[in-house]
């Protein structure tokens, strides 16, 4: 969405606004009256006016504005730079224009502490500049800049990536594309975005999952979304595995990285992993491993499971695997109910990995998909009667009493 910049005085009376706010901060009068031979009935020296109001809005001016008055004078600022200079929106904005490269200076370097609510943010520093992308139009190369100065404040300033997480992320790849942003600035922007997930939430994997879906991967993109996808608390993260994603690693099937994944998409427990991945995959695997377990074997068990039944590598103690159950239902991964004194579980739901690329493994996941509705349906077919059967029932026990 397009953004303007508000000013309700004249462009006379702009430059006097201005200039008493270079005076409040120096606490004298000695700038407005310089400007004095500027202005007369008419503005004079457009271009030498300009750059002496630059001159005086050095880094230790602005910054000694309060957080709440920065944004609205650097607003100002960036009016009288343009229309002074007779620049275009473009112009005034570029990557290394006076404007842009004055807001990266006036970044605070030190995180402020909660009761300090006078000092300048980065978060409004992050806002000047979401407010110069708005102004861009949406086929500008500035805009390609604007994204990349977000970033590199929100990664040097440890913002919460939170605040640019969907406001950014949803649009990204798009806004990029607008910009003519070459196919490589598009990666490197978008997994530095990325990057700034420490957290590596669910909202991230699908944003890696929606940029896979247009572009291929290279080898070192695919391990960024395998640590990446490892690393979260999501545990069955097999929805990632698309067409370009199967494609690259199949093409990539020899590095160890890979083959992890590989075997973790597909259920398969893994008991050590390279030094790049944490331990906590070794317990996620064997919560996968489970529900594949239970695919396999839900028909021949009627999906009623002793302890016993479960293999030795996921059972270590009748403690651990009811901890494994418990982990697994919290992931979402199965549902069902624990009976601790038969020590028996009742499966009622397991997710089932469906992975792109393997065409013999999805055509026999349709084929269960197909016979459960067939069931569901075949199981409703009579409804109507075994509704009306228990309201009878109801009304005679009622009447016997």
């Amino acid at each position: 969405m397009a953004s303007v910049i508000v000013v309700e005085n004249s462009l006379k009376d702009s430059v006097t606004e201005y200039s008493l706010i270079i005076d409040s901060v120096r606490q004298n009068t000695e700038f407005s009256t310089s400007l004095n031979e500027y202005l007369g009935d008419e503005l004079t020296n457009k271009k030498e006016l300009a750059t002496k109001i630059l001159n005086a809005s050095t880094k230790e001016t602005l910054t000694s504005l309060s957080n709440k008055e920065f944004e609205p004078a650097f607003y100002l600022l960036a009016y009288l730079i343009k229309e002074l200079e007779g620049l275009t929106v473009d112009q005034a904005f570029l990557k290394d224009s006076k404007i842009v490269s004055l807001l990266k200076e006036c970044t605070p370097t030190q995180q402020l502490s909660l009761r300090d609510r006078k000092s300048l943010r980065p978060t409004t520093v992050l806002s000047a500049f979401n407010t110069i992308f708005n102004l861009l139009p949406s086929t500008s190369a500035s805009r390609i800049d604007t994204i990349q100065s977000i970033l590199s404040i929100v990664s040097e300033t440890e913002t919460s990536f939170e605040l640019i997480q969907s406001s950014i992320g949803d649009n990204l790849l798009d806004w990029l594309e607008a910009a003519n942003a070459s196919e490589d600035q598009v990666r490197q922007l978008f997994w530095s975005f990325i990057s700034l997930d420490k957290e590596f939430t669910h909202k991230s994997l699908e944003l890696i999952k929606a940029f896979t879906s247009r572009y291929e991967l290279s080898l070192n993109e695919l391990h960024s979304l395998i640590r990446f996808a490892l690393s979260s608390s999501v545990v069955d993260v097999s929805f990632m595995v698309n067409n370009n994603v199967a494609s690259a690693l199949k093409q990539n099937s020899s590095d160890e990285l890979v083959k992890v994944f590989v075997q973790y998409t597909h259920g398969e427990f893994i008991a050590s992993v390279p030094a790049s991945l944490t331990e906590e995959v070794v317990y996620k695997s064997k919560i996968l491993a489970l529900a594949r377990f239970f695919v396999e074997n839900k028909e021949s068990h009627q999906s009623s499971f002793k302890y016993n039944d479960i293999p030795n590598e996921l059972v270590s103690s009748p403690a651990a695997f009811e901890k494994l159950l418990i982990d697994s239902i919290k992931a979402g991964v199965i549902e069902g109910k624990l009976n601790q004194v038969e020590e028996t579980f009742c499966l009622i739901r397991v997710n089932r990995l469906i992975l792109a690329g393997d065409d013999q493994k999805l055509a026999q996941d349709w084929e269960v998909v197909r016979n459960t509705l067939l069931e569901w349906k075949h199981s409703l077919e009579n409804i109507n009667e075994i509704v009306a059967n228990a309201k009878d029932q109801i009304v005679n026990n009622n009447n016997a009493n």
